[in-house]
């Protein structure tokens, strides 16, 4: 994209041009970046972690809110397929003529969606949803910081209740620190519970149906007496506003977070909700 805009592109344009690129349902190579509603429409956090790292590799330099190549050898594409790179292409083409105020606007229209945390109120075409009162759950597997926040946006959901024990990934956006910071930045609210996660070192071997149900027994038995404290807390904060119950497994039934919600509902007598199941 940046080559075909002449080798310098507006940050703000290439990010819209991407987006523009995964609406395209028909090419599945055109899902490499989820985008979240903030402050000019759709927004990808990894998308602007990567470049940062392409920036810090030597293949661009940033320049005055711009993103330019670098005289280095042509970056690898064989590995792309055809019909990806044509999509690229008719992309550029498609948005040529227009400015990036232009776009913006464009998308915007088509969007609506995407408007509800715009910057300027008289630009949002949408309103940001509040969820039912519930005891929502979810995990992160599988799913880029991007994807979750919208599916967090999308449910009315306005605190995010971390309850890893360790609260580190090798992904992007959901280290303790980074996720508070993304959470921040689209209006929703992070705290963490480690007293109420699982310790890695009980996850060691995990390979049957059985070895679940030895390792949630644990839970039960070790974890949750001696945290009524924190219990009735997270139990607080869910009835205070939509609030999610979030770890890493896809499946919560394969997670401790579905044993803390029923601690939870019973304090609140609200219903349970998993946030991946709701779609």
């Amino acid at each position: 994209m940046v080559e075909n805009e002449g080798g310098r592109i507006e940050r703000l344009r290439l990010v819209k041009l991407a987006f523009l690129l995964s609406r395209d349902a028909s090419n599945a190579a055109s899902s490499v970046y989820d985008f979240v509603p903030y402050k000019r429409g759709p927004f990808s956090f990894m998308l602007y972690y990567d470049l940062r790292g392409l920036v810090g590799d030597g293949w661009f330099r940033e320049n005055d809110h711009h993103i330019e190549t670098v005289a280095l050898p042509a970056i690898e594409t064989s590995s792309l397929e055809s019909s990806f790179l044509e999509r690229i292409d008719a992309v550029n083409r498609a948005c040529r003529s227009l400015t990036t105020s232009a776009l913006v606007d464009s998308i915007y229209a088509k969007h609506p969606w995407f408007t509800v945390n715009a910057e300027n109120e008289s630009k949002r075409r949408a309103t940001r949803p509040t969820g039912e009162a519930a005891i929502y759950t979810v995990g992160y597997e599988g799913l880029t910081v991007d994807a979750l926040l919208n599916l967090l946006m999308e449910n009315g959901i306005r605190r995010l209740i971390d309850v890893r024990c360790n609260p580190v990934a090798r992904r992007y956006g959901f280290h303790k620190s980074t996720a508070n910071r993304l959470c921040n930045d689209v209006d929703i609210d992070y705290v963490h519970f480690p007293s109420l996660g699982i310790p890695s070192s009980w996850r060691s071997d995990l390979s049957s149906k059985e070895s679940y149900e030895v390792l949630f027994r644990r839970y039960e038995q070790d974890v949750l007496p001696g945290s009524s404290f924190d219990i009735d807390r997270v139990a607080e904060l869910v009835a205070e506003q939509p609030s999610a119950l979030m770890c890493m497994e896809a499946d919560n039934r394969c997670c401790h977070r579905s044993h803390l919600a029923i601690e939870v509902a019973r304090r609140t007598r609200l219903p349970i909700r998993e946030l991946r199941q709701c779609h």
